[in-house]
């Protein structure tokens, strides 16, 4: 009625979507347009001519792409799901493995004999410490999208954590013979948000500003007071992205391939993280990079 009335009244062409009866399929799906087919008198209707075509093959088609993406998505959740749940189990043996590993490296209970086995502990020992924060990536990118990540806000001294931050990375920057330097603006050192969630997105930022910044050059982290609040940045002097590739980043297992980065180690989530906890605060982050130009990621929290 509706397309009929757009078109009788209104001169103009009126489609419409119906479910018919057919005298030999059962019911079809049916397309309907109808257009006025001469002048109208004013307030009066014109004649319409009405086209209907059987579009049941478009719709069973448009219903099998419907299924296939609600499947897909099932199976995505499902999968978040899991590794949410199995945080637990996966990490309890690291832990185990990296504890022990520590413990006979130290020698804790007496000297571990030939000193091949303390060289062979303390590569257990990184190796696990390794796996183990490739796992917590996944783990957690797996919490955001199953919707199981809890932010536990608090105030906290933002300097304290860039710094914690700093030093975790620092044995990688004196290997890469890198840079560290921090400037925390006085109204950015304390701040109100989830502290796990930012040392991870720092830890995260300052990890990719050392692996790709080559021998010489520097990875700053800053922090300042802005007009929506605070505004954290770790600017590095590093190889810089393609703007082909900036697209890329930021979405979950995404990696950049290239002659740098190839070979490097990392899971493609470290952006992914970084923005989704930003977004969990409600702020962002912005990523600007030019190649050969190094690159500079921008978290704002309100």
């Amino acid at each position: 009625q509706a397309a009929f009335l757009e078109s009788a009244y209104f001169g103009r062409e009126g489609p419409a979507g119906a479910r018919l009866r057919h005298g030999v399929k059962g019911y079809v799906w049916a397309e309907i347009r109808c257009r006025p087919a001469g002048p109208r008198t004013k307030g009066a209707p014109s004649e319409i001519v009405a086209v209907t075509r059987d579009v049941s093959e478009r719709k069973a088609q448009e219903r099998a792409l419907i299924e296939a993406r609600d499947v897909a998505m099932s199976a995505s959740r499902a999968k978040s799901a899991f590794l949410a749940n199995m945080s637990h189990e996966l990490r309890t043996p690291l832990n185990a493995i990296i504890g022990f590993s520590e413990l006979m490296t130290r020698e804790i209970f007496g000297p571990v004999g030939n000193a091949r086995y303390q060289e062979y502990a303390k590569l257990i020992h990184d190796s696990g410490g390794h796996l183990l924060h490739l796992i917590n990536s996944v783990l957690d990118m797996s919490k955001i999208e199953a919707g199981k990540f809890e932010l536990y806000e608090e105030i906290f001294e933002l300097d304290e954590l860039a710094s914690a931050s700093l030093r975790f990375v620092n044995l990688a920057a004196e290997r890469g013979g890198v840079a560290l330097g921090s400037e925390i603006a006085p109204g950015a050192r304390r701040i109100f948000a989830d502290k796990r969630a930012v040392k991870q997105i720092l830890v995260n930022l300052l990890s990719n500003g050392v692996k790709f910044t080559p021998r010489g050059g520097q990875v700053m982290l800053s922090a300042r007071l802005g007009e929506k609040g605070v505004e954290i940045m770790v600017r590095d002097t590093g190889t810089g992205i393609s703007k082909s590739d900036l697209e890329k980043l930021g979405k979950p297992f995404e990696q950049v391939e290239s002659a740098v980065t190839r070979g490097k180690e990392g899971t493609g989530l470290g952006l992914a993280l970084v923005k989704s906890l930003a977004a969990m605060h409600g702020g962002e982050a912005v990523l600007q990079s030019a190649l050969g130009e190094g690159t500079c990621v921008t978290l704002r929290l309100p």
